[in-house]
This record gives structure tokens, sequence and C-alpha cells, in this order.
């Protein structure tokens, strides 16, 4: 656990030798029950609901969430309480559209649903809404909150994420916006790419 510690124990001491990409990039595991998800939506699909219900029941949903709330949301914090730096906030006019939802599906089309930071595979969240629907929300919630929510919501949930922050001054566009899993769109924060000693990912 490391909410309330100084450092975080998916983080090495030494910032040198932290992911240059990704404020916190998910462990290996996470790709192994993503592929129990796609199975268990495409088994859906074909509309068998038991079998589906049974290969969800198989995914370390408690797992996910547990890294996710513990590591993943707050590696931004933990990454800048380290590294000490501040951007000097400007006098910048704020762009009047600050929700992404606008350019969200042609942005995850450019960016192959994937991560554009960690290169974690995600997922739209109306496939998790209509996926909660056909099995049912006591097998798998995706709305709510963290602790209410299926493990694998928290870890592949697509996003658009503001690279250079709206309230630095970033526009609400394509050219500033991209693909990220909630852990690194929530871990990134409305921190600049400095101030958590990552690069930017256009750059790539």
């Amino acid at each position: 656990m490391c909410r309330g510690e100084k450092h975080c124990t998916e983080l090495d001491l030494n910032p040198k030798l932290w992911d240059k990409n990704s404020p916190l990039v998910p462990p290996e595991w996470f790709n192994d029950e993503l592929e129990v998800f796609i199975k268990a939506v495409r088994i859906a699909a074909i509309g068998d609901r038991i079998k589906s219900i049974q290969l969800i029941s198989e995914i370390k949903s408690d797992e996910l969430r547990d890294w996710y709330c513990e590591h993943g949301q707050m590696s931004g914090m933990f990454r800048n309480n380290e590294l000490k730096i501040e951007t000097v906030k400007k006098n910048v006019s704020l762009d009047s559209l600050r929700n992404p939802d606008k350019y969200r599906k042609e942005v995850f089309q450019r960016d192959n649903y994937t991560c554009q930071y960690c290169g974690t595979k995600v997922i739209p969240k109306e496939v998790f809404a209509a996926y909660s629907k056909f099995v049912g929300m006591d097998f798998f919630r995706a709305t709510g909150t963290n602790s209410e929510r299926h493990g694998i919501v928290l870890a592949f949930r697509a996003n658009a994420d503001h690279i250079v922050p709206w309230i630095h001054g970033g526009r609400t566009s394509p050219e500033n916006l991209i693909t990220s899993c909630w852990s690194c769109n929530y871990g990134k924060s409305g921190y600049t790419l400095e101030e958590i000693g990552i690069g930017d990912p256009r750059e790539k």
C-alpha cells in the first residue's frame, strides 16, 4: 500500500531509472487479464452469457483495482514529489472547450486504441457499458466508484488525454490529445510532462 507514503513501491528509488514514456508502466500480467476479457466479450457477442460470466469470474479484478488505486492513479504525484519540478503558470488563455469527447473517437482510431504513454491496449467506455448490460451489473460493473467498478475498467478504459494540460493553456484539439489508459491519464493528472519526467509521446 502506497497511499500516504513518501515513495511508491512500483517506482525505483532512483529517478534516473524511471520509465521515460509513462508515469508508471503496468505489470506484464495485465495483458493476460485483458486477453481473458476479450474472449469473454467475443463469447458474449454470440449470445453465450453463462460462459462469458464464467470467464470474467477468472479475471483478477481485485488485483487490477488495487494496482490502479494504490499505484497507477497516483504515480504522477509520487514522481513530482521526488523531482520537485514546478512549471511556472503563465497568464494563458484557456480553451473554451475542455471536455475532449468531441474528438475521442478520432483520437482513438488514429492511435489504434493504444495508450500512447505506456503502450497498453485500451477499450472505449461504450464496450464496457454494452457488456455490463448483457451480463448484468452483478457480474460486471462499468460505472460507480473505484471500489464498485470491475478492475478491467480501471485498467483498460480509453481516455483522450491533454498532452499540454488544459490548465496550462493546452488546446482541446487532436493535435494536443492522445489516447491514454486510465492509469496514465490520472497518473499524469494536471502535471506537465516536465513535472513528472516523461517525454512528449508525439515524438515517439
